[in-house]
């Protein structure tokens, strides 16, 4: 009987597992100028991440920049006094992200996607130097970005979404930053971070999600019902043992 409740409770446990926080920054093992090919290993999640929405030279990937030289992604003639990383407060570390399409092309993405092996319930990430740029230059052009969770690999069901506009009366400097965070109402397995493609040159840190782990043995297999079995059997030959006490 001890054995059988041994075994009962070593399979509540594994089917209580908690959610894991993971966090990607790129500060470990990336270089300027690297493309990001394949998943990234958080520990508790497999993240893969992609661009799109480049007209002309659509290689799907997504860069590191390096904050300074030779990436100036924060340091432009309207901002001059602002260098490096200090105009994001520190917050992009030496690397970060970058929406252009390939290194030195001028061709940028408008469209992030990032892919989860597992669920998450939560997504939470900075984007960096986020303006009007590329878009109509009237008083009054705005550009949104966007953040949206998905449940499924197909990009249908839409579980969360939060977003940030900027407009061209309220122009942010360069080297402005915002934080996006979405909530979904669920399990998401896709995001999209989308730039309306009024934006160019946008960086992208400090990602950080809550990984909901699939559920254990939800439906039961052959070992669970050897474990019943095994629980009857203890209890018929309880029973037996009181009877024949009982007899005596």
């Amino acid at each position: 009987m001890k054995k059988c409740f041994m075994l009962s409770a070593a399979v509540l446990v594994a089917c209580s597992l908690e959610a894991q926080a993971g966090f990607i920054d790129f500060e470990s093992g990336y270089a300027d100028l690297q493309s990001v090919n394949g998943a990234i290993d958080t520990g508790d999640n497999l993240v893969s991440i992609s661009t799109t929405g480049a007209t002309g030279n659509p290689t799907g990937l997504s860069y590191i920049a390096g904050v300074g030289e030779p990436r100036t992604a924060f340091t432009t003639g309207t901002n001059p006094g602002v260098m490096n990383d200090q105009a994001v407060d520190n917050r992009a570390g030496e690397f970060f992200l970058t929406d252009e399409n390939t290194p030195g092309s001028n061709v940028y993405a408008s469209d992030y996607i990032f892919s989860f092996a597992d669920g998450i319930t939560d997504l939470s990430l900075d984007i960096f130097d986020f303006r009007v740029d590329g878009g109509a230059q009237d008083v009054g052009s705005t550009a949104t970005a966007m953040l949206t969770l998905f449940s499924d690999d197909a990009m249908t069901n839409i579980v969360g979404m939060t977003s940030f506009t900027a407009d061209l009366q309220n122009q942010p400097i360069d080297g402005n930053w915002e934080n996006l965070l979405v909530v979904a109402n669920g399990v998401a397995v896709k995001a999209v971070l989308d730039f309306g493609g009024l934006d160019r040159g946008v960086g992208v840190d400090n990602i950080s999600f809550t990984t909901q782990p699939p559920p254990v043995n939800p439906v039961p297999e052959p070992s669970s019902f050897v474990l019943m079995g095994l629980g009857a059997v203890g209890l018929i030959g309880f029973r037996r043992r009181q009877q024949r006490r009982a007899a005596k």
